[in-house]
């Protein structure tokens, strides 16, 4: 090919003419054109000044062309484009009538179940013979022999699932509905799904937004499945009453269908998407092409701050006399559960908690502006409480420093306009959180005579909205920081 400018041969397939850098894809609508941060002109090689965009000495464009590729279609540029949206739809549900595109899908997510039923049934006998040694001093031999818990229901509650139990004997009839799981427990399916992600996409040379629909196409079959196996998830079991008043006891636990695919689809998208992270090339992990790097990063800096929080919750509780049970199991287990609630509070949100029982009821809150508050009469208890927790506040440095981490990364890698970019990554944090604190906030309800209901958790659009603010306010100030340092240092450096 030739420059149409010089006439200078220059090979098949170039960008720029090799004699005069004429761009020869410059009207390609396959090609994206992007200010770089170069300090030199290519052309003369005078030192260009912060920001221009023409060398003051030769009048070369300090612009350049970037060529994005995609392996599975047309080249596309990382500004929003009008009227792609369905488009994009079409291509992501023709994924799913694509043979080998789903023969791979059906075997990670086959995979990925088996071997979490087999960690599941593993750590459900350990657990069984933990709960029945602590039980036995107060059932006695009644314990004994008893499941307590079975596979299915550490694989359920795993995945954040609600659970309906109930019990029934002669003369007496109770049922016990639970909400979200338990954040140690999550530790199981994450794991199997970082690497189920990673496996998946190691292969592919897509970008990150092209492995985020993969991905998503996963957790839509995965959710389908753990909504079926939670239809046969729920067991039944038969109890002896030794005294022979009751007679038999028949105790079942129940696992709703649309609640368990939900959860499911919420983690495994998470998850496996964190996974697929670990797949990407050096040059991928430095582009955000359709957003994709603004998505990923969200969802990844959610998780950090979540598994931070619970690291900071389990050294707390086994550290301190007052709230440790003298158990590293128990701590641990206790630790991990405050740790998912303190990573929406560091975010300067609002803790509820709600409680009736015996036609009472009792109402307190605790967020870092507001503070300890409670439905009159229960103030200085909840105070008093409360006092020994200041230091929360250091804990706001967590999100603090991922947003601004988070910043940084979007201002060396925006394909266009970094405020989209920065938008995109807030939203995406927020819904990620939002998202989290719905299959996680928990309930309790019984329909025995004395009505006893607890609700502990946080507002799904008061989170959505304090993490979404507070995420693009400290990573847009971050790139406001880091330009202007690197203004200031371009002129020294060498």
């Amino acid at each position: 090919m030739y420059c149409k400018k010089c006439g200078t041969k220059n090979t098949e397939g170039a960008l720029y003419c090799i004699n005069d850098g004429e761009a020869f894809a410059i009207h390609n609508e396959n090609v994206l054109t992007y200010q770089e941060n170069t300090r030199y002109c290519s052309h003369c090689s005078h030192e260009a000044i912060t920001g221009a965009l023409y060398c003051q000495q030769c009048g070369q464009t300090l612009s350049k062309v970037k060529e994005t590729q995609d392996t599975r279609g047309p080249n596309r540029s990382a500004q929003p484009l009008l009227g792609t949206g369905a488009k994009e739809t079409r291509k992501f549900m023709n994924m799913f009538s694509d043979t080998n595109i789903l023969k791979k899908l059906a075997l990670w997510n086959g995979i990925s179940l088996a071997v979490l039923f087999i960690i599941s049934l593993i750590s459900s006998s350990v657990l069984n013979g933990f709960l029945r040694d602590s039980f036995r001093g107060d059932f006695g031999p009644m314990i004994d022999g008893v499941k307590l818990l079975s596979f299915s229901d550490i694989f359920m509650i795993s995945h954040m699932a609600s659970v309906e139990y109930s019990a029934r004997a002669l003369m007496f009839e109770g049922v016990l509905s639970t909400t979200s799981g338990l954040f140690f427990l999550l530790v199981i399916p994450a794991i199997v799904l970082i690497i189920t992600g990673f496996l998946m996409n190691r292969h592919t040379e897509n970008y990150v937004i092209e492995k985020l629909k993969l991905c998503l196409s996963f957790s839509i079959i995965y959710g389908l499945l753990v909504g079926i196996f939670s239809t046969f998830a729920g067991v039944s079991m038969d109890i002896s009453d030794p005294t022979e008043l009751l007679g038999d006891i028949t105790v079942s636990a129940d696992y709703p269908f649309i609640e368990s695919m939900f959860n499911a689809i919420i983690i495994s998208m998470i998850f496996t998407s964190i996974g697929s992270m670990f797949s990407l090339h050096k040059e991928q992990r430095s582009s955000n092409d359709q957003f994709g790097l603004s998505i990923s990063r969200a969802i990844l800096h959610s998780m950090i701050g979540l598994t931070l929080m619970m690291i900071a919750g389990s050294i707390y509780v086994s550290s301190n006399d007052e709230v440790t049970t003298d158990n590293s199991a128990g701590d641990v287990l206790i630790g991990t559960q405050a740790g998912g609630y303190l990573w929406n509070i560091a975010q300067f949100q609002t803790l509820k908690f709600d409680l009736i029982a015996d036609g009472e009821s009792v109402k307190a809150s605790y967020s870092l502006i507001g503070g300890p508050k409670a439905s009159e009469g229960d103030d200085d208890a909840l105070t008093e409480f409360f006092d020994g927790f200041n230091w929360i506040w250091m804990l706001v440095l967590i999100p603090i420093a991922l947003h601004s981490w988070a910043g940084n990364l979007f201002r060396k890698s925006s394909q266009g306009n970094i405020l989209y970019e920065l938008g995109v990554y807030a939203v995406t944090f927020g819904i990620v959180n939002a998202m989290m604190v719905s299959i996680s906030k928990l309930t309790i309800d019984t329909n025995f005579d004395d009505v006893f209901t607890v609700t502990l958790g946080f507002s799904i659009i008061g989170t959505f909205i304090f993490s979404t603010l507070l995420a693009f306010g400290i990573s847009y100030a971050a790139v406001m920081v880091t330009n202007r340092q690197t203004s200031h240092q371009a002129p020294f450096s060498s």
